[in-house]
């Protein structure tokens, strides 16, 4: 007996949780599923994940990769990590949208997410719903400078704030207390490397100069 008819045997359905949000017909985005998730998600028609959660075993992402293969479901895994500062390439945010689509055409949809479905999720949403699988530099030609940038700053809007993109504050590091020293400077650290990634990002979808 396979383990997902053992572990539906004792499953009882529910609804996908309003975590994971529909972004078109194409594209789901949310924080790291679980096995329950994993289930509601391949009866949504998720045939394809993509995991940007950093290189590492925090998170068992082993039994994600099983538990999709039990399931039928296409497991990417494109590490990207805000703290050692991996960011994904004009080509790689290409490549990943084009992806959608095709799987999109094909029948399927894909779910894009990381950690919290916060932060990376976010670029790689972002990017998808601006070009929709089509490279950029298309997409800036067809539409033109003006309507461009009004689609940049829609996604932005969307994606970014409306998400609670920028969900974290910087804290006070001058404490005697050494666990709380650390914690409050990890988490300054973080916030650092989340200004810099939406750098990376807009430098990106913004590089055009007549808009």
């Amino acid at each position: 007996m396979k383990l997902t008819n053992f572990y539906q045997f004792f499953y009882t359905p529910r609804k996908l949780s309003p975590k994971y949000k529909k972004v078109d017909e194409y594209l789901i985005r949310g924080p790291h599923p679980s096995i329950s998730d994993l289930i509601e998600l391949k009866k949504e028609g998720v045939t394809q994940i993509y995991d940007f959660r950093h290189i590492g075993i925090r998170g068992f992402k082993f039994i994600e990769k099983f538990i999709c293969k039990e399931l039928g479901i296409k497991y990417i895994r494109r590490p990207y990590s805000h703290l050692k500062h991996q960011f994904p390439t004009t080509d790689d945010l290409n490549t990943i949208a084009k992806s959608v689509k095709t799987n999109g055409e094909n029948g399927g949809k894909t779910l894009f997410h990381c950690n919290s479905g916060s932060h990376r999720t976010a670029h790689m949403t972002a990017f998808y719903d601006l070009t929709k699988g089509e490279p950029i530099d298309e997409v800036y030609n067809k539409m033109g400078g003006i309507k461009y940038g009004q689609k940049v700053q829609e996604v932005i809007h969307k994606h970014f704030y409306e998400q609670k993109y920028f969900n974290r504050e910087y804290k006070n590091t001058h404490t005697l207390n050494p666990i709380k020293k650390f914690k409050n400077q990890f988490n300054n650290k973080v916030i650092d490397a989340i200004s810099t990634a939406q750098a990376s990002f807009l430098a990106i979808i913004t590089r055009y100069k007549n808009w």
